[in-house]
């Protein structure tokens, strides 16, 4: 599969775009790129769907503004916004995992005419992570150390990525992670997405009020995730007024789409497809 590459709001995306049909936009998170999902783009492909994976800014093959201000969700739905423009697409399924599905639920409250069906995996609703545990604060602690511009990234690197491989563990590409953040400015770029958007000020900035969504939503966790505790999926059909379905899948951890690919896209084919929300009322349009 070759990429693409499109500059959409300042930045250079680079994406796949494959098969013809109803499209499905697919997300990655942390540190990953548009390789996670090399399991389900041809699964889709297959049953007639086009498929269009980006890699998010600062990952992959896309360009890498050092500037942790270039990372809000914000500006990356907007980044994704604009690269559908691009592509014809008006309206699209939207599956999403890690930061890719944090992504994936902004696109979908703040463009909800653009969603056809959503999927988040592993991370659940903005508005349940706002209320969260003091057992899921300890599960992810890692974000308040990337916190710290420099010393975060030296520590990471450190005897040959000693602190960054008992971070991750064996789990997903994890070798590939690291030839990917070896790339210049890889790493700061990467980091830049937690302070971006879970800074110690965001924290103290409060809970806020989010619109509902209206796609019909599959919530996906799983049951070996150390990052994420269960909660965070379960507590997200609150904020969903579309049909809501949530799936555990027993002993995988956080990197689904590698770890479990033949359940996930039985999940993904099962639900694409299946019935439409009602269409949301119509309000001021808001600006991204």
């Amino acid at each position: 599969m070759t990429k693409n590459h499109l500059t959409v709001n300042g930045v250079d995306l680079a994406y796949l775009d494959e098969g013809k049909g109803d499209p499905v936009i697919l997300l990655h998170g942390f540190p990953d790129s548009s390789h996670l999902w090399r399991h389900q783009i041809p699964a889709l492909v297959g049953r007639g769907f086009r498929v269009i994976v980006p890699d998010l800014r600062g990952f992959g093959d896309s360009g890498k503004p050092q500037e942790a201000e270039a990372y809000t969700m914000q500006t990356i739905v907007n980044d994704v916004v604009a690269l559908s423009l691009r592509l014809g697409i008006q309206r699209a399924h939207v599956v999403g995992h890690d930061w890719g599905a944090a992504i994936a639920w902004m696109y979908a409250f703040l463009t909800p005419r653009r969603v056809d069906h959503l999927v988040t995996l592993s991370v659940g609703h903005p508005g349940v992570f706002a209320s969260q545990s003091i057992e899921q604060r300890a599960a992810s602690w890692y974000m308040l150390f990337y916190q710290f511009p420099g010393v975060s990234e030296e520590l990471l690197r450190r005897n040959g990525w000693r602190l960054f491989k008992e971070i991750i563990g064996r789990e997903g590409d994890h070798d590939r992670y690291i030839r990917d953040l070896a790339r210049p400015g890889a790493l700061t770029a990467a980091l830049n997405w937690y302070r971006a958007n879970r800074s110690p000020a965001a924290e103290l900035a409060g809970p806020r009020a989010f619109p509902p969504v209206y796609a019909p939503t599959l919530g996906i966790w799983s049951s070996q995730d150390r990052s994420l505790l269960e909660e965070g999926m379960a507590g997200s059909g609150k904020f969903v007024k579309g049909p809501w379905h949530y799936e555990r899948i027993d002993g995988v951890g956080h990197y689904i789409p590698i770890e479990a690919p033949d359940q996930l896209n039985k999940l993904l084919l099962g639900f694409l497809g299946t019935e439409r929300a009602a269409e949301p009322e119509r309000r001021p349009r808001r600006r991204l």
